[in-house]
């Protein structure tokens, strides 16, 4: 390939300059040199870096060290030897790379990359040479084989060697054979030295700098055909090595910087504990109460302000930060200059500037570690997916990199923004009115009206009190709209902006206009599937309307009072988005009608609406309101929060054009679950009532429709009802513009049907039940295959999970919110066996033990933290609960019936029956229905069972269930039985939390208890010192170097502490004391613990119980002081203790 088709083709396919750089990092393993680098990426930005000499050679330090950095980045590793070598090869994501090969060497000082980038084909190579000038020959010989090759070649690292006196300060001449088969390589592969023949003049010649004798070790080789087109040629010191970054830039155009978008602006929340932020912005709400003029208007203005405020602020805060920074590093470069020039005058001064920028980086990074440790200690009782689900990243990646376009699929991001701009414009765009439209009464004359009382008081007007309860109600950390003021804003100033948004409602509703921003929206895409075929799909990304906050606070008024009278506008048949209802009810009714149909038979149509919330005509949505009578408030509200309203789509950090929304409810809008619905019952109701559809009856109750926002499933006993459901539904599409995709649409027949066709009035069908809602109906009979499937994916999950730096505590938290909550769903409406249950039990166990075996039983798991316990879930109390309310609190019409046939016999003294046959024989669901209520009747009055709530009732049965521990019981008379909560929430390790749960429960292996398991104990279970039995008394009470360390705690704390075998598990503490002794209790214990392993196991270096406890007591004393607002008035005892004296 010549110069010019290369570049060409870079220019054709690339609108950035591609950035090649290279550093020795000398050695990676700190988290400190991990940070650093993630800083200098972050400045550099370069798109190929080669890291030489990162001394790592552990898969799983590996591991942990590249995990920030896997986010931009690829990253191909040459693994070290011992602590020798070692080489990355960072290639940065967000380039369109294709046919990736790496081929590593097994000594850490090879690594090559072949790829495809800009329809050329490269080798990118990143080499660590040794320091033996006989081994660094046979180096490059092995070198040469893999750069001589018709590829365009970048060769990059540290060569360990010059080949040109001026390369280095010294005066001797170059005698290394390594020398000579570096340059012949060079020559014969058609490369060149791009420092030597591209470095500007004002550039650092050396790029490693080491006492008085400094050398350009560090190079990059390119390709001859490209050296026309390198730029930008530099060696940037860094303070974290003596070698230099050497970078250079290949391609014409300019790369493109880093723009922001000041429509994607959203305010820093940290500026809400910023006192002169906070005095400025209220000084702001003043004044504008006191402006005359239109209140919209003045509103607009008020916002734009408080955003200038929030960035004038920002950047002084931010510029105050980077200035000495940023001077140093000027420094610290003129010095290199220097020192190139005069070895060994500057060096002295190199050192000091260094040592004055690691300082601030060493804050910065202790900044950093304080603020996870901070989330560690004191959030860590709250897991959350960011922090556990690896297999599901908690932010999908915001790009987008390639989408179909017409049919060609195109990575240009003008071209992607194109389409999705093209195909929402049409999807949200006016439309002409709906073929059918005419016959939009038809369906509405079957739509209930309110009262008049009803519509009278949501014609009320709105107060304050709404306002405020609405502001105090919104989610916080939540993205917020085009004018970038989130939640917190609003409930940091609730009672200045409440009045004036109160103001500005009713200003809106005399003006039928509300202001202007409240009509706009940002929408942001989020992938459907990980399936990257789909990805390449417009409709393969959902869309999320980001609304602004003030926008939805007032829809919100306006929910909370359409939520009080939707149930008189929305049969049961709609459940979504209704307060009292349960998506649980609709899977109910489903499996219910399989599991009685008995002779007979049903069909179940689900129907696929596409784009439902996206089709929504406002026109149509205006006609029903009208028509259910909901009064001027919310039809006028609602007019004006859809009347020229319009979005921008955030299309890979880009804002796009503006898009009118002539159709849609925004998904992220309060209001759209209410509207939606309300939108959708004239189709339910004329199903429902069409004579000609019948549906699944029982006794006297028919079922024929079930829907959940847009999933609405049909019932129908024959195929003329099919056919008659498929014409309701296309004439509603043709009233409302709505549409339904028939090629995604399902059925399956259940029951005796003479002929069950797979395709039938333009649907697919089966004769096994499909999963509906989620749930597997094909399992309603017998469900221990799925709960075997889940089984298995729970141990997985929990086998990925179990190295996690967690407590016990936060163990058993992980397997209620993340591991239970997602089976629970299922749980609820399907059969389980309790076989099932136990195992899963058994999967939490040894999760939470970490763990193949127990260390007690595992009932004492299930009780509340404040009783002993790790209130881990009972999945079958649960179920037993779950089962009794299904029975209990049903008001359904069609499971009331079936509840009546199926059980009125089994449970006489619950349920009034005529018919005094004999009890059916049940199986699956019902069959634990029945049982879950006969256990419970056996042990508690109808009188409680009547009225108890579910939470209290579970808790209950916990404790009648499983009695109280022997650890528990033995000391009831002690003080201190909320030791367990107290020490959850200390902001300590997760390791000493473990450690005390362990002792409190009895589980700790002192030497005793190890025996008492059977388990091999060498030597004796004797203390080395004492040569008495090493038990939980004599480790933290007895021993000599227990009694020394207590006796110098309390003459540190100058508190006297009461050490006994009951203080030492429930760490009493007096109501008048304002210092958390416990904790300092709990440190002592954890460092006396510490020791006494290190002995046990034979470890070189063996601390005292003082070093640990001060190592301790440094943590976190870092997170109660990460700033001087936030150090207790106890602070000083962390100093104390960090002096605490030898004994």
């Amino acid at each position: 390939q010549c110069s010019c088709t290369v570049f060409a083709l870079i220019s054709a396919n690339f609108n950035i300059a591609l950035i090649f750089a290279t550093l020795n990092i000398r050695g990676l393993n700190s988290r400190k040199k991990q940070y650093q680098l993630q800083r200098l990426l972050s400045d550099a930005n370069p798109d190929f870096l080669a890291v030489q000499e990162t001394k790592m050679e552990s898969d799983n330090d590996i591991a942990i060290a590249l995990k920030p950095f896997l986010s931009k980045y690829e990253v191909c590793v040459s693994q070290a030897v011992g602590f020798s070598a070692g080489c990355f090869l960072f290639l940065k994501k967000s380039i369109d790379l294709s046919n990736l090969h790496v081929t590593t060497d097994d000594r850490g000082r090879f690594i090559l990359c072949d790829l495809n980038l800009a329809s050329v084909h490269w080798r990118v190579i990143c080499v660590y040479a040794p320091n033996n000038a006989g081994d660094r020959e046979h180096f490059f010989q092995f070198l040469h084989s893999y750069v001589y090759c018709d590829r365009t070649v970048v060769l990059m690292g540290d060569f360990n060697c010059v080949c040109d006196e001026s390369d280095k300060s010294s005066q001797t001449a170059i005698s290394d054979n390594s020398v000579s088969v570096l340059r012949d390589m060079v020559i014969s592969c058609g490369l060149d030295d791009v420092g030597g023949s591209c470095a500007p003049t004002h550039s650092l010649r050396y790029t490693h700098f080491q006492a008085s004798s400094h050398a350009r070790l560090d190079r990059i080789y390119l390709s001859c055909d490209l050296l026309q087109q390198v730029r930008e040629y530099s060696v940037q010191p860094v303070f974290f090595s003596d070698h230099c970054l050497v970078s250079f830039k290949i391609g014409k155009k300019e790369s493109a910087a880093s723009k922001f978008h000041w429509g994607l602006w959203k305010i820093n929340r940290t500026l809400l504990k910023d006192e002169k932020f906070i005095d400025t912005v209220d000084g702001l709400l003043r004044d504008v109460s006191k402006r005359g003029g239109d209140l919209g208007e003045m509103w607009e203005v008020l916002k734009e302000e408080v955003k200038l405020v929030a960035i004038e602020r920002s950047s002084n805060i931010l510029f105050q930060r980077r200035e000495r920074e940023k001077q140093l590093k000027r420094n610290l470069e003129a010095l290199h200059r220097l020192e190139s020039q005069k070895p060994g005058t500057s060096m002295e001064d190199i050192r000091n500037i260094k040592a004055e920028l690691d300082k601030i980086y060493q804050e910065k990074y202790k900044g950093a570690v304080i603020r996870s440790r901070s989330e560690k200690y004191l959030l860590g009782e709250q897991p959350t997916k960011r922090a556990l689900s690896d297999e599901k990243k908690y932010a999908l990646s915001k790009e987008i990199r390639e989408i179909e376009v017409n049919g060609a699929i195109s990575r240009d991001k003008e071209v992607i923004q194109q389409g999705f701009v093209d195909y929402y414009n049409k999807l949200f765009g006016e439309r002409s009115p709906p073929k059918g439209f005419q016959n939009l009464d038809d369906f509405l004359a079957l739509m209930p009206q309110l009262s008049e009382d009803a519509k009278t008081w949501l014609e009320g007007d709105i107060t304050v009190g709404e306002i405020e309860l609405v502001i105090d109600s919104l989610a916080r950390q939540k993205t917020p709209g085009p004018d970038g003021l989130c939640a917190e804003f609003y409930q940091c100033f609730k009672k200045s902006v409440s009045p004036l948004l109160l103001s500005i409602f009713q200003e809106a509703y005399k003006k039928h206009e509300l202001p202007r921003s409240f009509s706009e929206a940002h929408t942001i895409f989020i992938p459907k599937s990980d399936d990257e075929v789909k990805k390449r799909s417009v409709t393969g990304y959902r869309p999320i309307s980001l609304c602004n906050t003030d926008y939805k606070i007032f829809t919100k008024v306006l929910t909370r009072r359409l939520q009080k009278v939707i149930v008189d506008l929305i049969g049961d048949h709609q459940t979504c988005g209704i307060q009292g209802r349960s998506i649980q009810t609709n899977i109910h009714v489903a499996r219910s009608i399989l599991e009685t149909v008995g002779g007979s038979r049903v069909a179940m149509i689900q129907l696929d609406f596409e784009k439902a919330f996206d089709r929504v005509r406002h026109d149509v949505l205006k006609r029903i309101l009208s028509h259910v009578n909901v009064g001027d408030v919310i039809l006028e509200g609602v007019t004006m929060a859809y009347d020229n309203c319009g979005t921008r789509l955030v299309i890979n950090n880009s804002l796009s054009r503006r898009i009118e929304v002539k159709t849609s409810v925004r998904q992220g809008c309060p209001l759209s679950p209410l509207l939606f619905s309300l939108y959708l019952e004239p189709f339910c109701l004329k199903i429902a009532a069409c004579k000609s559809i019948r549906g699944f009856t029982l006794n006297t109750v028919e079922v024929k429709v079930s829907a959940y926002a847009d999933d609405v499933a049909v019932f129908c006993s024959d195929k003329e009802s099919i056919e008659e459901t498929v014409k309701i539904t296309n004439e509603y599409c043709d009233a409302t513009g709505a549409a339904v995709n028939w090629g995604k649409c399902c059925g399956f027949w259940h029951g005796n049907w003479t002929s069950k066709p797979l395709s039938f009035a333009r649907i697919d069908w089966t004769s096994t039940p499909t999963t509906y809602l989620g749930v597997p109906l094909q399992h309603y009979k017998d469900s221990t295959p799925y709960w075997t499937e889940v089984l298995e994916n729970l141990k997985s999950k929990t086998a990925t999970w179990v190295t996690r730096d967690i407590s016990i505590f936060t163990r058993a938290t992980v397997c209620n919110i993340f591991l239970i909550a997602k089976l629970w769903y299922v749980l609820q409406v399907l059969a389980c066996k309790r076989i099932s249950i136990q195992k899963f039990h058994r999967v939490f166990a040894t999760f939470i033990w970490k763990s193949s075996w127990e260390r007690m039983r595992r009932d004492n798991l299930f009780r509340r933290v404040k009783t002993g316990g790790l209130g881990l879930t009972h999945l079958y109390v649960r179920q037993l609960v779950s089962r009794f309310c299904f029975l209990r609190d049903q008001n359904h019409p069609f499971l009331r019936t079936v509840i009546q046939m199926k059980l009125a016999n089994s449970l006489p003294a619950m349920l009034v029956t005529s018919d005094c046959g004999k009890p059916l024989s049940l199986v699956g669901f019902l069959k634990e229905v029945k049982d879950a209520a006969l256990f419970l009747q056996s042990r508690f009055s109808l009188e409680y069972l009547n009225s108890v709530k579910k939470k209290k009732l579970s808790r209950d049965l916990v404790e009648i269930l499983f009695p109280t521990p022997l650890y528990r019981s033995v000391y009831s008379h002690c003080p201190g039985q909320d030791v367990l909560c107290r020490v959850k929430k200390m902001a300590v390790p997760p390791v000493v939390k473990s450690f005390f749960f362990k002792l409190h429960s009895g589980t700790l292996p002192v030497k005793p208890w190890l025996e008492e398991k059977g388990l091999f104990v060498p030597w004796s279970i004797d203390c080395l010192l004492c040569k008495t039995p090493e038990t939980i008394e004599h480790i933290f009470i007895y021993c000599w170097d227990a009694v020394f360390f207590w006796d110098i705690l309390q003459r540190t704390l100058k508190k006297d502490l009461v050490i006994t075998h009951e203080t030492i598990r429930f760490l009493p503490v007096d109501k008048g004391d304002t210092v958390p002794y416990d904790m300092f209790i709990v440190l002592g214990l954890f460092s006396l613990w510490k020791t006494r392993i290190e002995l046990r196991h034979a470890d070189l270096h063996v601390k005292q119980a003082r070093f640990h406890f001060i190592d301790v007591v440094t943590q976190v004393q870092s997170v109660y002081c990460r700033t001087p607002d936030t150090a207790p008035d106890w602070a000083h005892l962390f100093e104390l203790c960090k002096n605490m004296k030898d004994f």
